[in-house]
């Protein structure tokens, strides 16, 4: 596996040799996916996102969670953990930074690992829903490329301010991988493509979390 690094500050992927490697985000960025979606991120729902993001992982890798429980944003939390709950996932990547040379892209899917024994790539939401999260994911299940496309399940889960269990909606749509694989070929024959806004919602680094 090809190392890579993440940098939080100017949301850039490296490899251990300095180059730098288009991510997910910028590559539905530049493809301009976005669609009207883009209109409704904002400064407040970038830090609501890397805050619900940071609890969620907190939660599953063992910490501490009550006092965000209590907070402003602890609906959002409550809501993940209904799932978790119910469905009993077992994470075996949790935010991590992955690179894969075959599709030449990076990012960092929310959770990897198995839901009933099957295998699945899950992104979370505390936004509403988005016709560009199906290729998210399947950008998503092609870079984590250690098994081959279309055996995971691609989850995004909808997280809910109120705490009511959050929505998971599956996507299975094949031409999501072709939508995919089309702007990877595109954006390497065109690298000046012009630039959409970047929502803060889609940014595919990794929360940064306690204690690292």
């Amino acid at each position: 596996m090809a190392a890579i690094h993440f940098d939080p500050t100017t949301h850039i992927y490296t490899t251990d040799y300095g180059s730098e490697i288009p991510s997910v985000t910028e590559r539905i960025r530049r493809g301009g996916l976005l669609g009207p979606a883009a209109q409704f991120y904002s400064p407040e729902s970038a830090d609501r996102g890397t805050a619900v993001h940071l609890a969620c992982a907190d939660r599953d890798q063992g910490r501490d969670v009550a006092a965000f429980l209590k907070g402003e944003f602890g609906g959002f939390l409550t809501s993940y953990i209904k799932w978790c709950d119910v469905m009993e996932p077992v994470w075996t990547s949790i935010e991590t930074p992955q690179y894969s040379p075959r599709y030449q892209t990076a990012g960092t899917a929310d959770r990897v690992g198995t839901i009933n024994g099957r295998p699945v790539v899950l992104d979370l939401k505390s936004g509403g829903k988005a016709h560009h999260h199906g290729v998210q994911v399947a950008f998503y299940d092609l870079i984590h490329d250690d098994l081959p496309p279309r055996q995971r399940r691609r989850i995004v889960l909808y997280l809910r301010r109120n705490g009511r269990m959050a929505q998971s909606v599956e996507f299975s749509s094949p031409y999501d991988y072709t939508q995919a694989l089309a702007l990877i070929a595109a954006q390497q024959e065109t690298p000046d493509a012009t630039d959409h806004p970047d929502p803060p919602d889609l940014d595919d680094g990794p929360a940064p979390t306690s204690g690292d």
